[in-house]
């Protein structure tokens, strides 16, 4: 059987590729979307919307807790390493503990952990609302979705096994 090889891309062709990657996010194939990434990546390593998209699209694939989200936990995390911008690093830092937050809500057996997921994001949504740049809100409005989020679901802290029982002991 032939090696099969990867061929590069051109560094001209980067602006387009990237928006075949976003066009894919938006038609559900986040797998194309880190395909293309990895393109980029190979001809400049360093390439920051490249970074981002790649970022978005690995936490589209998000499912929940199975070892294979675990595996792309340590992507998001390290790719979120790279970003050069302290700003970005808070704000997608907000949208992966957001994104594993959503995925535990559709999750009945999980919910109680998506509430200190969420209560996380916002955390780093907050960091990211004092460094954002002059007239982005984007920081805000995924803390007010995350606030909502929470409301809507009803979601609450996890109680510890002892705060229970020492409740229906009483």
């Amino acid at each position: 059987m032939k090696s099969m090889k990867c061929h590069l891309i051109h560094q001209t062709s980067i602006p387009a590729v990237l928006d075949k990657a976003r066009q894919y996010r938006s038609l559900l194939e986040p797998d194309l979307a880190i395909s293309i990434c990895l393109d980029v990546f190979a001809v400049d390593a360093d390439n920051q919307d490249a970074l981002v998209i790649y970022i978005l699209a690995l936490s589209d694939t998000l499912s929940g807790h199975s070892t294979v989200s675990q595996k792309v936990d340590k992507k998001i995390l390290d790719a979120i390493k790279q970003l050069h911008s302290n700003y970005q690093q808070n704000y997608y830092q907000g949208i992966f503990y957001e994104r594993k937050a959503r995925a535990l809500i559709r999750h009945a057996m999980s919910r109680s952990f998506a509430y200190n997921l969420f209560i996380k994001a916002i955390e780093y949504y907050d960091e990211a609302e004092k460094i954002s740049p002059p007239d982005c809100d984007d920081a805000i409005l995924r803390h007010n979705a995350c606030v909502r989020s929470i409301q809507d679901a009803h979601l609450s802290p996890r109680q510890d096994i002892d705060d229970v029982s020492w409740q229906r002991e009483s």
